[in-house]
């Protein structure tokens, strides 16, 4: 009988998970599957303007959204235009890397190094350092977007990719991950190396680096994911609209070119979803051996 009710309580779980996962995956299963519409039927369904084809859902002297899962006619039409017709896109998707890659690659080179010295350091002060890290990474971006501005402007950097780079890569949040994955790793590994007479510089990068992976994955994926959706440093940064990232450019293609809309959500979704699936087994590992809740 306890059997039985533990399986109706799993299943219960089950059915609920499931129903929470598909409300979260609808946004991204209507855009995908609208990407296969064709630009007119795109038009006629989500304009606000009465045409022929969408007369009949009218209200008053406005056409409302008719959302459809599966397109009337499938074709690859979006994509082409997208791809071959619309070429500042691709330049606009170059822009996004530009602004990521140098934020990934410039949080390793900083957390790294830079968890392992507050975990092994005796500095006496190390802990209340380490406490004004958790404090600014806490604070709302829109708390260090003005001091962000202030020192970008007195380095004459402010209308460059290096205001948004140069805080991204100091972020402290990749230190405090990387720390609280090295407070569980026994310390007689590196006591060890240490007794053979290696330094600090073998030791991370033999030692720590290799068992450390999996947060350091973890680290790549948030990064990656955080400045491939940036939108407020693009705006307050960058005005000149053929330099700003592509997640700038969609929220205004959507009264440009809103036949374009869908393929464009997919194709810019699309890098952040696939190094999340390589990644995401490294990525829960990483968080779940670093204690964060």
């Amino acid at each position: 009988m306890i059997t039985v009710k533990r399986k109706i309580h799993k299943s219960v779980i089950f059915l609920v998970l499931a129903i929470i996962s598909g409300l979260f995956l609808f946004p991204i299963i209507i855009t995908v599957s609208n990407s296969f519409m064709s630009p007119f039927e795109v038009t006629n369904r989500y304009t606000t303007v009465i045409t022929p084809e969408n007369i009949f859902h009218q209200r008053g002297v406005m056409n409302f959204v008719n959302m459809s899962l599966i397109p009337n006619f499938v074709t690859l039409r979006q994509y082409f235009r997208l791809l071959f017709e619309t070429p500042q896109y691709l330049g606009l998707l170059w822009n996004s890397v530009l602004l990521t890659l140098p934020v990934v690659f410039g949080q390793l080179l900083i957390s790294v190094p830079g968890a392992y010295a507050f975990e092994m350091s005796k500095f006496k002060y190390k802990e209340a350092v380490f406490f004004v890290y958790i404090i600014v990474m806490l604070m709302p971006l829109q708390v260090t977007l003005v001091p962000n501005f202030i020192v970008a402007d007195f380095f004459n950097i402010r209308e460059s990719y290096l205001a948004i780079i140069l805080p991204g890569i100091f972020n402290p949040f990749g230190v405090f991950l990387i720390r609280q994955f090295l407070r569980g790793m026994p310390k007689e590994y590196i006591e060890s190396m240490k007794v053979d007479g290696a330094g600090h510089l073998t030791i991370l990068s033999a030692l720590v680096t290799p068992l450390i992976k999996s947060a350091i994955a973890a680290v790549v994926i948030l990064t990656f994911v955080e400045y491939w959706n940036i939108v407020d440093q693009a705006i307050v940064f960058i005005r000149d609209a053929h330099n700003e990232p592509l997640s700038v450019y969609l929220s205004r293609l959507s009264v440009a070119n809103s036949d374009m809309i869908f393929s464009a959500s997919t194709f810019y979704m699309l890098p952040a979803v696939l190094i999340f699936l390589f990644g995401q087994e490294y990525m829960v590992e990483g968080i779940q051996l670093s204690g964060l809740k």
